[in-house]
């Protein structure tokens, strides 16, 4: 994360040149993981990408629909951060001819890394797995729904085929292959692609990475998916549960263990499930902060109507094989790894994954058991036999979620000083938002019967 060097720099104008693009977005994420950037032009690209996109901290006290939480820790008086590009990162943007873009490190005024980035505090957690001798990898599967949008502003389903139909993939194959082709363009490498249960509902699931460019590939992925949908008249939406009847969109994360180089598979082994001493440590600190990693995974008050018993989405805090009812699904191949379940795309995913490998490392440390794993569907399971197991529920809310969150030292350590307390400032304003809408639900049931 050292600023960018003369030979980065040339790299990064050869690249610009080679791919024609005269423009360029330097982009951060903010706590809610909405896409922020800054639009350079051919003429400062040069002094930009030294200096680094300037914005406000300001920022990062706004809720997901930009409205600023009350007495925000960053006002007008808080200054900037800088948002230095990572020249690693640097791609076209193939659906808008001209342009690349690049992710950032936020920086201090005076360039020093800042504990307000997330992706810092992601690198932090590696650095930190690094002593242990170990190293990760990370594949996420995000899914959505397409949408025609009706003459009254209504959303209707693209499609009514059936799961994993051909005929979803048939009728939506131009629209798929542009936006295949287009990941593939900023190098995002797609496993497969995937009609799902829902109406409309699509799976891309991306190649295992490093944790930083996993979860920057999922960000590439999130927005090229809405524009080339939108450029197709269509409204492409990642958010958790869209109608009560409808499937939920969730955001899968597999992670391995591998040592230091990331040539050598730690995380299968002789222990139960064939999973490796280290992994099932990690697994068991997973568990035992799952509250908490939880109300990270899936911030908002929509997350946890998607997050119900019996729904294909976990509820229970669990470990299985092949299981998915269970928080922790260990998938049935031959080389193991863990994957994690209840996530969203409301997350922010470099803040997801700082969360998951702290509390992994918790149990590395303290050499946490996962106890025993779950054999049977939870989601069906009586509260007598979850009892006689011993497995607890995941939260039932945002509010229990967030509290769960503010209450773990060792998630709120891994997030740091700025990243965990905005969270849930950011978090808690929507949610309080949310408590004194009144909804056509409540109309359509009280208005005529009270």
């Amino acid at each position: 994360m050292s600023p960018i060097s003369d030979a980065d720099l040339d790299r990064f104008e050869g690249h610009l040149e080679s791919w024609d693009c005269s423009n360029l977005w330097i982009i951060f994420h903010d706590y809610s993981a909405r896409s922020c950037a800054k639009w350079i032009p051919q003429s400062t690209i040069r002094n930009a990408v030294r200096r680094g996109g300037i914005f406000a901290r300001a920022n990062l006290n706004f809720t997901i629909d930009d409205n600023q939480v009350p007495d925000p820790r960053f006002g007008a008086d808080s200054g900037d951060f800088f948002a230095i590009p990572d020249p690693d990162t640097l791609v076209p943007v193939p659906y808008r001819p001209g342009l690349a873009r690049v992710h950032s490190w936020m920086r201090t005024e005076s360039g020093e890394p800042w504990e307000g980035c997330p992706r810092t505090q992601l690198a932090a957690q590696l650095d930190r797995l690094a002593e242990h001798g170990l190293s990760a990898r990370v594949a996420f599967e995000p899914e959505f729904s397409l949408y025609h949008a009706g003459p009254d502003g209504s959303l209707i389903p693209a499609d009514q085929h059936a799961m994993y139909s051909v005929d979803r993939v048939s009728d939506d194959f131009d629209l798929l292959a542009r936006i295949e082709q287009a990941l593939v363009a900023q190098n995002v490498e797609v496993i497969q692609i995937g009609s799902e249960y829902g109406k409309g509902q699509v799976e891309i699931n991306i190649d295992h990475s490093t944790p930083i460019k996993a979860a920057d590939d999922l960000l590439i992925m999130r927005d090229t998916v809405r524009a080339i949908a939108r450029d197709a008249g269509l409204v492409a939406t990642f958010m958790p549960k869209v109608d009560a009847a409808a499937a939920g969109n969730g955001l899968h994360v597999h992670l391995s263990l591998w040592d230091a180089d990331g040539e050598e598979d730690r995380s299968t082994g002789d222990g139960p499930l064939g999973l490796s001493a280290e992994m099932s440590h990690f697994i068991g600190g997973v568990l035992a902060h799952a509250p908490a990693i939880c109300g990270v995974a899936a911030p908002t008050v929509n997350s946890y109507k998607r997050l119900q018993p019996a729904s294909w989405a976990p509820a229970h805090i669990s470990y299985g094989e092949g299981n998915r009812s269970a928080l922790v699904r260990i998938p049935g191949s031959s080389r193991r790894r863990l994957e994690f379940r209840s996530g969203d795309n409301t997350s922010n995913p470099y803040l997801l994954l700082t969360a998951l490998i702290g509390a992994g490392l918790d149990g590395l440390d303290n050499q946490l058991d996962p106890g025993q794993p779950a054999g049977e569907d939870l989601g069906h399971a009586s509260q007598q036999e979850l009892d006689a197991e011993g497995i607890r529920f995941l939260p039932r809310s945002a509010g229990e979620a967030l509290d769960a969150i503010e209450h773990d030292e060792t998630v709120m350590a891994a997030l740091g000083p700025v990243c965990g307390p905005e969270l849930l400032r950011v978090k808690r304003y929507e949610l309080a938002r949310y408590e004194v809408e009144v909804t056509d639900w409540e109309r359509n049931v009280y208005m005529e019967r009270v």
